[in-house]
């Protein structure tokens, strides 16, 4: 009598076969994940990209001169019924897309939500909004923007500054205060290194947990986008800030 034909796996072929999908997924999976992340990275740089063309285009039709840093977006620095102004940056109701009637001078230049966003941080807000300083419970986290302006630029004239390639523009913050970096967090449309209250963020391509140990972007007046580090926020936010510096030179 003729042996029967062996159609199936054996149980140790079947392990072996398991084995080597775990191990080809423990040396794609991370790298999927960094690639994902540098995909988010390289997004973010290119909506500051157009944030740097925008700053010529407004100073172009306002005689050369830059908006106030936190009324650049919205009309006002605080509006009747706001739950609170630091949670203007996720609050629904201040959508600009919805809401198109506190639309501050920068608004028509650059109409459209997705631009103000960077890629990374609606996982950012997610993890940290509710810690932001001031937040009321009760409005959700639902990002309206993230970039936030350098406030030593405002009410002056792009004219009037010099070494446009060593003062940023517009930048990104973390939503948690780390001292002496910062004794505020983001929480609205100005960036305040020039008064020491904020610093660029870590969040982007961080290692660690606490995402301290990561970079953010900046674009700055001449129109580049530069990867930032957080110490470096004093030196690109005025010709004197590097001496407002908390950690040093």
């Amino acid at each position: 009598m003729a042996g029967r034909r062996r159609t199936g796996f054996t149980l140790i072929e079947l392990l072996v076969v398991i084995a080597i999908i775990a191990i080809l997924m423990a040396i794609l999976v991370p790298s999927l994940n960094r690639a994902r992340k540098q995909a988010k990275f390289i997004g973010c740089k290119s909506n500051l990209k157009s944030y740097g063309l925008m700053a010529f285009m407004y100073a172009d039709d306002c005689d050369g001169m830059m908006p106030n840093a936190w009324t650049s977006f919205y009309s006002q620095r605080t509006y009747p019924g706001e739950p609170h102004r630091y949670c203007r940056w996720h609050n629904p109701d201040w959508d600009l897309e919805k809401n198109p009637k506190y639309a501050g001078p920068f608004w028509p230049y650059l109409k459209g939500k997705d631009i103000h966003i960077c890629p990374s941080f609606p996982r950012i807000a997610n993890m940290f909004g509710t810690i932001h300083p001031e937040h009321v419970d009760g409005v959700p986290v639902k990002p309206n923007y993230n970039y936030s302006m350098n406030s030593y630029l405002t009410d002056k004239k792009i004219t009037d500054i010099k070494h446009h390639s060593e003062i940023f523009f517009f930048g990104e913050e973390n939503l948690w205060i780390t001292r002496p970096y910062n004794s505020y967090a983001f929480n609205d449309t100005a960036m305040c290194v020039y008064e020491k209250w904020d610093s660029f963020g870590t969040f982007h391509l961080a290692r660690n947990s606490d995402m301290e140990d990561g970079v953010v972007n900046a674009v700055f007046l001449d129109g580049q986008v530069k990867t930032v580090n957080r110490v470096d926020s004093w030196r690109y936010s005025s010709p004197n800030g590097q001496s407002l510096s908390p950690v040093g030179n």
